[in-house]
């Protein structure tokens, strides 16, 4: 079930993660407090009233915020949407930064978050192993063997901002602009799914454009129900003409501006092709875009060459 409104996405995040009471600031990493909330799920008096009065400074809030869980192949992720940027980007400082006021680029649009340590869930555990009558002397023991399996208490996060997929805007994607910033939200959110997956169940990638091009198709199936590979090639800024200069291409690659449209020519013509496949796939009767997502990936190296020409 998904929480939504208002600071009650964030606050829900912060009962599962306390340092999100904390306020980033240079050095934060380094201090007791911030320890003592990570390493030991110790609530240090200086925000043990904000936690009592969900006093949450820093945080806005939106009623478009949203909270929810998605299972995947690899294992299950929390979807966190904050709508506003400056939530996003103080979210992100704090969990994923150790509470240093990183700056966050603006092209970041979201973020995969892992291996999050959950006390609430240590402290379940505990309540659990004590009301069924076991003794507290012996809890040392059990602790050591709950936290063995990290999946008993880590946590992975999937953290999506607002704006349009890619930095497009609905007149460059040709989509109402209402529905742009849906299905954009949507975009996010599965193509992240799918890069979560990849690179837990595939460790082994070696080309990060075809990762980038299965994870837009993947979220593009979510979002629209087919694959669009023209709306796909705007989000690299490639065509048979080269680069467009504004596509996400120039940030996985270090390419000279010659050999960029070379590149982007290439990736084009893969793009085209993998509209040809999905097409093919969805015709035979698969409807699971995850499945899809595996099917595709046996192909990886028809595509890579294709790419790399």
């Amino acid at each position: 079930m998904g929480t939504e409104g208002n600071q009650s996405v964030v606050r829900e995040m912060a009962h599962r993660y306390n340092q999100l009471y904390l306020t980033p600031e240079k050095g934060m990493s380094g201090t007791v407090a911030y320890s003592d909330i990570v390493r030991y799920g110790k609530i240090p008096k200086e925000i043990d009233e904000k936690i009592r009065t969900d006093d949450l400074p820093g945080f806005k809030g939106n009623v478009n915020d949203r909270l929810f869980s998605e299972v995947t192949p690899a294992g299950r992720v929390d979807i966190v949407y904050l709508h506003e940027r400056s939530d996003f980007e103080r979210f992100l400082q704090i969990m994923a930064f150790a509470g240093e006021p990183a700056e966050v680029a603006s092209g970041i649009e979201s973020a995969e978050i892992l291996g999050v340590t959950n006390w609430r869930r240590i402290e379940e555990h505990m309540n659990q192993y004590l009301e069924a009558g076991s003794e507290k002397i012996s809890w040392r023991d059990e602790l050591r063997r709950f936290t063995d399996d990290k999946k008993n208490f880590q946590d992975s996060i999937i953290l999506i901002g607002s704006g349009g997929y890619c930095g497009l805007t609905a007149s460059e994607a040709g989509i109402d602009e209402f529905v742009w910033d849906t299905v954009s939200v949507k975009i996010k959110i599965y193509s992240s799914c799918a890069r979560f997956i990849m690179r837990r169940l595939f460790s082994d990638y070696k080309n990060i454009i075809w990762e980038e091009m299965l994870s837009d198709c993947i979220g593009l199936l979510f979002a629209f129900n087919r694959y669009d590979h023209a709306l796909a090639k705007k989000f690299f800024g490639v065509s048979k003409k080269g680069y467009d200069k504004r596509g996400k291409l120039i940030n996985f690659c270090g390419e000279s501006h010659d050999d960029i449209d070379h590149l982007a020519v290439r990736i084009a013509e893969a793009v085209d092709k993998l509209g040809g496949r999905v097409k093919k796939l969805m015709s035979s009767g698969a409807k699971d875009y995850y499945d899809i997502l595996f099917s595709l990936e046996e192909d990886m190296n028809e595509f890579v060459s294709v790419i790399k020409g």
